[in-house]
């Protein structure tokens, strides 16, 4: 069908968007992309509908139906918003995203170029010409008299510009294919399988997107009910997704943790799930920042262990039944995190917890099936030889450097006892400086050892900077004695010096196993350890890396895009295990206009692929082609020849 028809079935509520479809997601070169491709004449692909009847399943919220026949769009969402957006100058009623993606198009009648507005540029340049207003009446027609009242251009120039403008105001003609399946082929969920196939180029649903939507349903504040409480909980620390929180509340009213079990059940026990969930969530956090200093999301490397944890407080009337239940959860909790227990599937293995609760609702039974799968394991030497960046065992030094007693280095204070302010922020320190290990041969994979971390407070971070560990180690340990032995750092300047680093990194990954069975042994012991403070956290350690990052936020954030996040955490949804990108934006340098964007300095090609993996479509290694992609695909800057205006 023509584009025209495609817009009309929109704006009249034909043509609709089902619950499960996500939100618009395409960013600004893609609409300039459509419609470059579309005034050249190029295919730019078809849609996909489903005829069916009103009510035979959900579709997005502000769609009003009615009854009779109507069709939803499983594929070309992104290109019928885009063509709708820019057409009407305005966003459909089922539309969920930002409208800045296609809003302010604008075509160069003489360079034959789609830009979005740039008020200097275009203040320049009489040529340039809202899209959006060509598709209106005798909008060309003022084009033109504007143009050949100025002066400044020739007859012949100005009849080619009208007829450039005609070939815009003529897309709505043009015929884009569609194929439609009837409700007599396939029915919701093979509508989803459909939708999953003809976009398996980008991210797939998921079963909770399915279920979530069904719960919209009848429930449309469902939602943003679940987003206020995310929020919440990132604001102390704690991130998780909409797919975490519904799988609780998932093992609360169904004693399971298949979404599909909540196909049945009453939108009103969904609704009383989502309320004894959230403080049972709140006790748990409290307990893991309060005893085990876990105040850093980083730190959380085991989030899908929450569902049993949440259904054993509930069946406890929403909170532990003593301390030493408290300790042995929590004990079990880390052993789930460091032994990979939710690496498997994770729907077979909360199950398995569940069953477990059901049959003794006791952190023992927990724990007879974390030994069962796992064995009863203490921590080697051998656990803590991992990179900071794919380790599991990340967690755990967090834990023993926040709730064992470690001490920052140049004020010998306790970590967890420090001024809450910037300068005090908790900053991840490598003992030996990455800089000063490479301009001695050790590569970046050894340097980001983990026997090479601690923390330490930001002014104590950046007083050591790149020095030698066999120079500033000896001042350290003259000043506040005990402190370097507070962090497991061996206490043998031999040791000290850089052509003793791998040993160095052997007997301090001694000193951490050995610190990690005496903290866990207390735990499981059913003993709480004393109460530590929250905490605030800076960025990264090193210097050169440091100051390239930092000048890549300020250079991003000078041109109005927000800046990056530092030390970004993705996880492995097979496997558990955590990569650290250097800087990241999850989001896109526009929020949810752009693709994911991450920038590596001096890592291994281990982190690059893990950021891929997890569908990061922009990774840099180089800062120059990250600024250069900044500035020609997200700002659209070019370099200007001369000649570009008229004198």
């Amino acid at each position: 069908m023509e584009i025209s028809q495609v817009i009309d079935r929109i704006e009249s509520g034909v043509l609709v968007l089902p619950m499960f479809q996500r939100g618009y997601v395409w960013n600004r070169p893609q609409v300039k992309n459509l419609f470059r491709s579309l005034y050249l004449g190029y295919p730019v692909g078809g849609l996909l509908i489903w005829e069916t009847e009103a009510g035979s399943t959900d579709v997005r919220a502000g769609q009003s139906v009615g009854s009779g026949t109507i069709n939803l769009l499983l594929d070309g969402q992104q290109r019928a918003t885009s063509l709708y957006g820019v057409i009407k100058g305005d966003s459909p009623m089922f539309f969920e995203g930002d409208a800045n993606a296609f809003k302010d198009l604008y075509f160069h009648l003489e360079y034959e170029e789609f830009e979005f507005r740039s008020p200097v540029k275009m203040a320049l340049d009489s040529r340039w010409v809202s899209v959006t207003e060509l598709f209106e009446p005798r909008a060309i027609s003022r084009k033109m008299r504007e143009l050949e009242n100025s002066g400044a251009y020739t007859d012949e120039q100005v009849d080619n510009y009208r007829y450039r403008a005609q070939k815009i105001a003529n897309i709505p003609r043009i015929v884009i294919p569609d194929q439609t399946l009837t409700a007599k082929e396939i029915d919701t969920d093979t509508a989803v399988e459909i939708f999953n196939e003809v976009n398996s180029g980008g991210k797939k649903l998921t079963k909770g997107d399915l279920a979530l939507a069904r719960i919209g349903a009848q429930w449309p504040e469902v939602r943003e009910e679940m987003r206020r409480r995310l929020e919440k909980w990132e604001a102390i620390g704690f991130k998780a997704d909409r797919d975490w929180l519904l799988r609780c509340i998932t093992a609360i009213v169904a004693n399971n943790s298949q979404y599909e079990e909540l196909r049945e059940k009453p939108i009103s026990e969904i609704q009383q799930a989502l309320e004894i969930a959230e403080p049972a969530i709140d006790r748990l956090l409290e307990a893991t920042q309060t005893y085990l200093g876990m105040d850093d999301n980083k730190a959380h490397k085991s989030k899908q262990a929450f569902p049993p944890m949440v259904k054993y407080l509930v069946n406890n009337n929403g909170d532990f039944p003593d301390d030493a239940a408290k300790a042995r959860l929590l004990h079990w909790y880390i052993s789930a995190s460091i032994w990979g227990r939710f690496s498997g599937p994770v729907e077979t293995l909360i199950n398995q917890d569940l069953a477990a609760l059901r049959a003794n609702n006791s952190v023992e039974a927990l724990r007879q099936n974390l030994t069962r799968d796992q064995g009863d394991r203490s921590v080697s030497p051998e656990n803590f030889d991992f990179n900071r960046s794919t380790g599991r065992f990340y967690s755990l030094l967090h834990i023993l450097s926040h709730a064992g007693g470690a001490r920052d280095w140049g004020t010998g204070q306790l970590l967890t006892e420090q001024a809450q302010d910037n300068s005090s922020a908790l900053e991840l320190h490598h003992i030996f400086p990455k800089s000063y290990l490479r301009n001695n041969g050790i590569s970046p994979n050894d340097a980001n050892q983990c026997g090479n971390l601690a923390f330490q407070t930001r002014n104590t971070n950046r007083g050591i900077r790149d020095r030698n560990p066999a120079d500033y180690m000896p001042e350290i340990a003259a000043h506040h004695p005990g402190v370097l032995e507070s962090q497991w750092v061996p206490n043998n300047p031999e040791l000290w010096k850089v052509e003793n680093y791998h040993e160095f990194l052997k007997e301090r990954r001694r000193l951490l196993a050995e610190a990690a069975n005496a903290f866990l042994g207390v735990l499981s012991a059913g003993n709480l350890p004393s109460a530590v403070s929250a905490t605030v956290y800076g960025e990264l350690d090193d210097d050169e890396e440091e100051k390239t990052l930092d000048d890549l936020n300020r250079f991003v954030t000078e041109h109005g895009l927000p800046a990056g996040e530092l030390g970004y955490e993705i996880v492995d949804s097979n496997t558990g295990e955590a990569t650290v990108l250097d800087l990241a934006w999850p989001n896109g340098l526009q929020d949810g206009l752009s693709e994911k964007v991450a920038v590596l300095i001096n890592e291994d090609n281990s982190v690059r692929i893990a950021a891929n993996k997890a569908e990061f479509g922009k990774v840099f290694t180089d800062p120059d082609e990250f600024r250069e992609y900044v500035r020609k695909d997200i700002l659209g800057e070019e370099e200007e020849e001369e000649g570009d205006a008229p004198a």
